[in-house]
């Protein structure tokens, strides 16, 4: 007899068995021979076998019944048609090990063959949606399937871990849904904005092959969505108002375009640090739908929007308040003196909650909320404007700065005036000093006393003075000024000697 066995979509290695034949059909018939091949594989993939018996069949049989065992526990028995010595049946393994196959009510009393049952490899995927929405709880399912033709069910446990490999959730498998599938599943609440990581691990089962899942991931918004749209839910006419996009994940590159019930409302404007806005006048009244949908430099898309109120106007405006710091606020359409060299940052805010800026038409300098005068005389026209906002509408204050020469001043050595003792030398000038800021010479001038005291000018760049006598020296230093920039420099000095 041989047995051979045909496997659906698998090809199974060989074992080699042999095994004694005995028939009782007559005392005249001699013992069959068998020889068995072809048998085994994967759990859960099913066999057609075929069994060729050399010795005759029973008179009328069409139906041989055959007993499995594997490891030497009862399988349940199957049926196979016999035609002539031919006997076929369908046998699927349920668990790994040595397979035999007794045919009790065969033409032969018993055939036992050897066949290896091994585990069947796994594949574990991991399923999330692509966003999530902060604080709602999101589903991810994990996915354990045998590989095909194979019908069996792992069982046993997965664990899912995150980027780091800190483990969220162990959990137990379940049959289904798919042929040769287990599932699971857990649910998962993102606390903040952000990208999420997910991985799967199938610890395997005696039948079933451990296998590790791709990671998969879920990035988390306010609004669940990969785009997101802040803006304000009740505008007014004719106020401007910033819409703000945030698209996630962190470091996306792209653009983010504007509607308003669907017609565009801007160009395409870059995305940086996530984000993109834009000041947009409302010029309707009623219910409108802000949209806001982005397109990434990869080619990923996305969109989101939002209802909202538009109440007729008119608005009330806005109030700037500007401080100059150590002085106090300014008056719109106040007259204010600064001297030249004159530089300050002020304090601004707004009834709105609207950021200041600040312009200015002629020889002032305006960085941000900065002012510089290094220009001597004339006047400058300042403005402060606020967009509004909240209520508010925009509103632009002026101010008129008149320039004035200012007062120069110079670095010098020389010490406060008071008493010191006769024959000192006292320094008034280091070599590198000698000049104001405006960039003058200064000079010094023995102004009275000159019997008592006298001016040295040392090679180094110096300039000395030396009480000689008894009684008060007094000196002053000077620089010249610019006509409308700078007034003269003047500083004066009186030591007494003793």
């Amino acid at each position: 007899m041989r047995i051979t066995s045909r496997r659906r979509g698998l090809t199974l290695g060989a074992v080699t068995a042999s095994a004694v034949v005995l028939s009782s059909l007559a005392i005249t018939a001699a013992p069959a021979q068998a020889t068995v091949t072809g048998l085994g594989g994967p759990v859960g993939v099913t066999q057609t076998v075929t069994v060729t018996d050399t010795g005759p069949n029973l008179p009328g049989q069409s139906t041989c019944t055959v007993l499995p065992t594997i490891n030497g526990a009862t399988q349940l028995a199957v049926t196979g048609t016999l035609t002539n010595s031919t006997l076929t049946f369908q046998w699927t393994p349920g668990s790994i090990g040595a397979a035999t196959f007794s045919l009790p009510d065969c033409t032969t009393s018993s055939v036992i063959s050897a066949a290896s049952i091994t585990q069947v490899r796994t594949t574990t995927t991991i399923s999330t949606p692509n966003t999530a929405q902060i604080g709602v709880a999101t589903k991810v399912l994990v996915t354990v399937q045998s590989a095909s033709p194979s019908a069996y069910a792992p069982t046993g446990q997965v664990v899912v871990r995150n980027a780091n490999a800190a483990v969220l959730a162990t959990m137990g498998l379940t049959a289904g849904p798919g042929t040769g599938q287990a599932f699971a599943y857990y649910w998962f609440t993102a606390p903040t904005a952000g990208t999420y990581f997910f991985q799967a691990t199938y610890n395997g089962d005696a039948n079933a092959t451990t296998s590790v899942s791709p990671q998969d991931t879920i990035i988390a918004t306010p609004s669940g969505g990969t785009i997101s749209l802040t803006a304000p839910s009740t505008m007014t006419q004719g106020v401007p108002v910033s819409l703000l996009a945030t698209v996630l994940p962190n470091g996306v590159q792209g653009s983010v375009g504007f509607t308003v019930n669907g017609a565009p409302i801007s160009a395409s404007i870059p995305i940086v640090n996530n984000m993109a806005s834009m000041l947009w006048t409302p010029n309707v009244v009623g219910a409108v739908t802000i949209g806001a949908s982005y397109t990434t430099n990869q080619g990923g898309t996305g969109s989101t929007s939002s209802s909202v109120t538009v109440v007729a106007g008119p608005a009330s405006r806005d109030v700037i308040s500007l401080t100059q710091p150590g002085v106090g606020p300014w008056a719109p359409n106040g007259v204010y003196t600064l001297p030249n060299g004159a530089t300050f940052t002020f304090a601004a805010s707004t009834l709105s909650g609207a950021a200041v800026t600040l312009s200015e038409s002629g020889p002032c300098q305006v960085s941000g909320l900065s002012i510089v005068i290094d220009t001597g005389s004339g006047q400058c026209n300042l403005v402060a404007t606020s967009p509004g906002g909240n209520g508010y509408a925009g509103v632009q204050q002026g101010y008129t700065v008149s320039m004035v020469p200012g007062n120069q001043t110079a670095a010098l050595a020389a010490p406060n005036s008071g008493n010191f003792s006769t024959g000192r030398t006292i320094r008034l000038q280091n070599p590198p000093q000698g000049q104001t800021n405006a960039g003058q010479n200064v000079t010094w001038r023995v102004t009275s006393g000159g019997n008592r005291c006298r001016l040295r000018y040392p090679s180094n760049g110096a300039v000395n003075l030396q009480l000689q006598r008894a009684g008060q020296c007094n000196v002053t230093a000077r620089a010249p000024g610019i006509a409308g920039s700078w007034n003269a420099f003047r500083l004066d000095r009186s030591y007494r000697a003793r």
